[in-house]
C-alpha cells in the first residue's frame, strides 16, 4: 500500500514565486515537453467514442487514447466544480484545501505549490483561457498565469464586435491559439484550457437551449434516436439513500431537463454537440502544434470536473456518491512514450489530485511533499508491474446538498453521509455495478464494513483538515 505524503509547507506569508522555485529542478529547456490540460465540465467517463459511448462522436480524443493512455478508472475528488478545481490545480483533497463555493479561498501557501505557480518559477510560460471557477487568498490568476483569459458562460454565444455570435468553447480554442502563436519558440509552455462546456445554461431552461452548442456542431445527431437513462427506472431512485430521493437540488434540476422523453431527446442531442464542439477545437489546436513543429514536444491532458447524472437514477447534477457522478475521463497522450506502450487502457485508480503532480512531474520538476496526488507518470511509462494505491478518497460538502465522504477500492464502495444521521452505504461494485443494494446492514457483510471504515479514518487522520472544514 502506498502512503501519500503528507509533509505540511509552513503556513507562514511567503512570496509565490521565491516559494515555488523552491521544488524547481533544473531540466535543459530544450528537451522540457510542453503540456496542454484540457477540462472539460459535467462529463462522465463513458460520454467518449473511446469508453464505448455508441453514439457521441469524439474522433480526436479517440486517436488521443489510441496513441496514448487511457484511465478507465479515473474519478474526481470530490463532484462539484470549485472545489474539484482547487483539487486540480493543487493535487490536494477537499479537506486539506477546504474551497468550495460560499467557503473561504484556497490558503496562499498552497497557491505556491499549485502546478502552474511550480511550472512558472521554473521557466515555464503559463497560460490559461475558459473558466477558472476557484480562489486562491491573495493570489490572483495573473500572478501564476503568464496569460490568462477568462471566458464563461452566461450566455455561451458572445456578441463579437461585427455583430456575430461565437461560442465559449471556440472562443477558447480562439485563445489557445493566441497563446501558442504568442510563446517564443525556445520556450517551454503549459496551457490550461477550462471549458465551460458541457454545462448547461441554467438561466435558460427551454430546451435545445439549456445545452447550447458552437455552430460548428449544428445539426449533429438529429437524426439519431436517444435511448433512454440505463438507470432510468424509479426502482433505482427508491434504492437511494431516502433524503436523495427528493433532494430539492438534483430532483428539480431533474424536471429542468430530463423528465419527458420529448425534453431529454432535445437536450441530450444539444449536450453532444457540446461534447462533440470541444472535439473540434482540440483538433483546431492539434493542427496547429503540427504546423508549428511542437506536436512531438507537447503533452496533452484531458479529463473532466466532475461526472454527471444525465437521468439516471430520476435525478440531474452531480453531487453525490454514485460512480455516474464521480467517474470523469482521463486520457494522457506523451508523443515520447514508446509505440509499444501506447494505446493502452489502465486500470489503476486514478484521482483528480493526480493531475498536478503529473503536470509537475512531466515538466521535471519535484513534487512538493505536501500534494497527496500522485503522479500517474510512472504508471504511464512503466515497463513492468507499478505498486499503486489500493483505494482512493472522495468526498462533498456543500450548504445546498447532504454532506458525505467515501472510500472506494476495485471492489467496495462506503460511502458515509454524515450529516443525516450518520448514514451508511456499502456496495459490492463487482456482484452490483449499478449500486443498488446498500449492503451496510447485511450482518454477513460485517468484516467488509469494518474494512472500509477504518480506510476512510486513515484518510481523515492522513488527511489534515482546513481550519474552515465542516467536519
Amino acid at each position: 500500500m502506498i502512503r501519500h505524503r503528507i509533509t505540511l509547507v509552513p503556513l507562514a506569508a511567503i512570496l509565490l514565486v521565491s516559494a515555488a522555485a523552491r521544488f524547481a529542478v533544473a531540466v535543459e529547456p530544450d528537451k522540457r515537453p510542453n503540456i496542454i490540460f484540457f477540462l472539460t465540465d459535467d462529463q462522465r467517463n463513458d460520454t467518449l467514442g473511446c469508453t464505448g459511448h455508441p453514439i457521441v462522436k469524439t474522433p480526436t480524443i479517440d486517436r488521443l487514447a489510441a496513441e496514448g493512455v487511457l484511465f478507465e478508472n479515473s474519478f474526481c475528488q470530490v463532484p462539484i466544480c470549485a472545489a474539484n478545481r482547487a483539487t486540480l490545480f493543487t493535487g490536494l483533497s477537499l479537506r486539506t484545501h477546504g474551497h468550495n463555493f460560499g467557503e473561504p479561498p484556497v490558503a496562499k501557501t498552497y497557491a505556491a505549490t499549485s502546478y502552474p505557480a511550480l511550472l512558472k518559477a521554473a521557466g515555464y510560460r503559463t497560460g490559461f483561457a475558459g473558466k477558472y471557477g476557484m480562489r486562491f487568498d491573495k493570489v490572483g490568476a495573473k500572478d501564476i498565469f503568464d496569460f490568462y483569459t477568462p471566458i464563461n458562460r452566461n450566455p455561451y454565444l458572445k456578441k463579437m464586435p461585427d455583430g456575430s455570435k461565437r461560442h465559449e468553447t471556440d472562443l477558447c480554442g480562439d485563445a489557445a491559439v493566441e497563446f501558442i502563436k504568442s510563446t517564443p519558440a525556445d520556450t517551454p509552455f503549459c496551457l490550461s484550457i477550462s471549458f465551460n462546456a458541457s454545462h448547461a445554461e441554467d438561466g435558460d431552461r427551454r430546451p435545445g437551449f439549456h445545452f447550447q452548442w458552437p455552430e460548428s456542431t449544428d445539426g449533429m445527431y438529429e437524426d439519431v434516436e436517444m435511448p433512454a437513462p440505463r438507470l432510468g427506472n424509479e426502482r433505482y431512485r427508491k434504492a437511494m439513500p431516502p433524503f436523495l430521493q427528493e433532494d430539492g437540488l438534483s430532483r428539480g434540476r431533474f424536471f429542468w431537463r430530463w423528465d419527458t422523453p420529448e425534453k431529454y431527446e432535445t437536450n441530450m442531442r444539444a449536450y453532444f454537440r457540446m461534447l462533440s464542439g470541444i472535439d473540434n477545437v482540440i483538433a483546431r489546436v492539434q493542427e496547429l502544434l503540427k504546423e508549428k513543429g511542437l506536436d512531438q514536444n507537447t503533452i496533452i491532458i484531458y479529463t473532466g470536473d466532475n461526472g454527471y447524472m444525465m437521468g439516471d437514477r430520476g435525478i440531474a447534477g452531480k453531487w453525490n456518491h454514485y460512480e455516474q457522478s464521480v467517474r470523469v475521463p482521463l486520457v494522457v497522450y506523451d508523443p515520447r512514450l514508446a509505440k509499444n506502450k501506447r494505446g493502452r487502457v489502465l486500470k489503476e485508480l486514478a484521482s483528480s489530485m493526480d493531475i498536478a503532480p503529473t503536470i509537475v512531474d512531466y515538466a521535471g520538476l519535484k513534487v512538493p511533499s505536501v500534494v497527496q496526488g500522485l503522479s500517474l507518470v510512472p504508471l504511464i511509462q512503466a515497463d513492468q508491474h507499478v505498486e499503486w494505491r489500493e483505494d482512493i478518497f472522495c468526498e462533498h460538502y456543500f450548504n445546498r446538498y447532504p454532506d458525505w465522504h467515501s472510500v472506494r477500492n476495485d471492489r467496495h464502495k462506503y460511502a458515509v453521509y454524515y450529516d443525516n444521521g450518520p448514514y451508511e452505504c456499502l456496495y459490492d461494485l463487482q456482484e452490483d455495478p449499478d449500486e443498488f443494494t446498500n449492503l451496510a446492514a447485511d450482518p454477513q457483510q460485517a468484516a467488509t464494513l469494518a474494512k472500509m471504515r477504518k480506510r476512510l479514518e486513515w484518510y481523515r487522520e492522513a488527511y489534515p483538515a482546513a481550519k474552515q472544514e465542516k467536519k
